[in-house]
């Protein structure tokens, strides 16, 4: 763990960096901007800057805890979060590349919790993992309800291959099996009721799904509908993507004991190709550990107004 006294320059700029995380293509992943040093930053300056980008946006600060080494918050235009699985991804490549971390394990403050992070590798190419929570597999919705928000048939769900179902490994999001990546394409979700229905279940999205997918090497392909966020679809969720690995290691392998990768496609619908590697770890027929990993591509330096 490396502690570094950083302290905000109160000018009216500040640093921040775009990256581009879990991308696919040159041109693909979920776009993140991360601000190094966001100590002194208040409330209003940090949803401010988000509202700027329209991004998920995290910002760095020094840990509370003795026992970690980052604090990070994530804003989005309409609200913080908790965690951000991409952002997180996103603030630890930076936070090494601007010496605040050195590379290894480490643990991060969040106010979702504490979490494990490993940083491995060099500059030009750090792949992060970062550990989340054993999943809660919680309440079972109806088909024909989530396919009343998606306006798709209710036979385009597919339940024979596992249910609608909300699961959660840090924030819950709702898990919809379809029948192919078609279907999952041409999703024109009703937002007022899917906001209304994320409300009802104590979810924070929906993230539609296909086994039945032509990305290449990809176990699912996915999108993500984010609860009233301030856009409306998000490129690459790593809270929800290793959800579904659980889920996965669950329906489709019954928890066969062991470790278990699946990659999961998202993006391609917004034409930002990002794939998300998710790891659920079996063992006496449950999931006892799950995390995700992947990468983040610096894009470019901005020194934005705080104003």
């Amino acid at each position: 763990m490396v502690r570094v006294k950083a302290k905000l320059d109160r000018t009216d700029r500040i640093n921040v960096i775009l990256t581009r995380v879990f991308a696919a293509t040159r041109t693909g992943g979920n776009p993140c901007p991360v601000v190094p040093v966001a100590d002194g930053l208040t409330f209003r300056e940090m949803k401010r800057l988000a509202t700027r980008f329209g991004l998920d946006t995290a910002f760095v600060l020094k840990a509370r805890s003795k026992t970690s080494a980052l604090r990070i918050r994530y804003f989005v235009p309409d609200h913080e979060m908790g965690i951000s699985g991409h952002a997180t991804v996103a603030a630890v490549t930076i936070a090494v590349r601007t010496k605040r971390l050195k590379p290894g394990r480490v643990r991060i403050e969040t106010r979702s919790g504490a979490f494990d992070v490993e940083s491995a590798g060099g500059p030009g190419h750090m792949l992060v993992t970062l550990e989340q929570n054993p999943p809660v597999f919680d309440q079972i919705v109806p088909p024909e309800t989530v396919a009343r928000v998606l306006n798709v048939s209710r036979d385009d769900i597919c339940r024979a291959e596992g249910p609608v179902q909300a699961v959660s490994v840090s924030r819950a999001k709702l898990l919809v099996p379809l029948r192919d990546w078609k279907v999952l394409n041409r999703l024109e979700p009703d937002f007022e009721a899917l906001w209304r229905l994320c409300d009802r279940l104590g979810v924070t999205g929906l993230y539609p799904f296909t086994r039945r997918t032509d990305k290449p090497n990809a176990s699912a392909e996915a999108r993500q509908f984010p609860l009233r966020a301030g856009f409306p679809e998000d490129a690459a969720t790593g809270v929800a993507a290793a959800a579904l690995g659980a889920y996965l290691a669950n329906h489709d392998l019954a928890f066969r004991s062991g470790l278990h990768t699946f990659r999961i496609a998202q993006g391609y619908a917004m034409g930002a190709p990002s794939v998300i590697e998710t790891i659920a770890e079996c063992a006496g027929a449950r999931v006892t550990r799950t995390a995700i990993r992947g990468a983040a591509i610096v894009v470019r330096h901005e020194r934005v107004a705080l104003a």
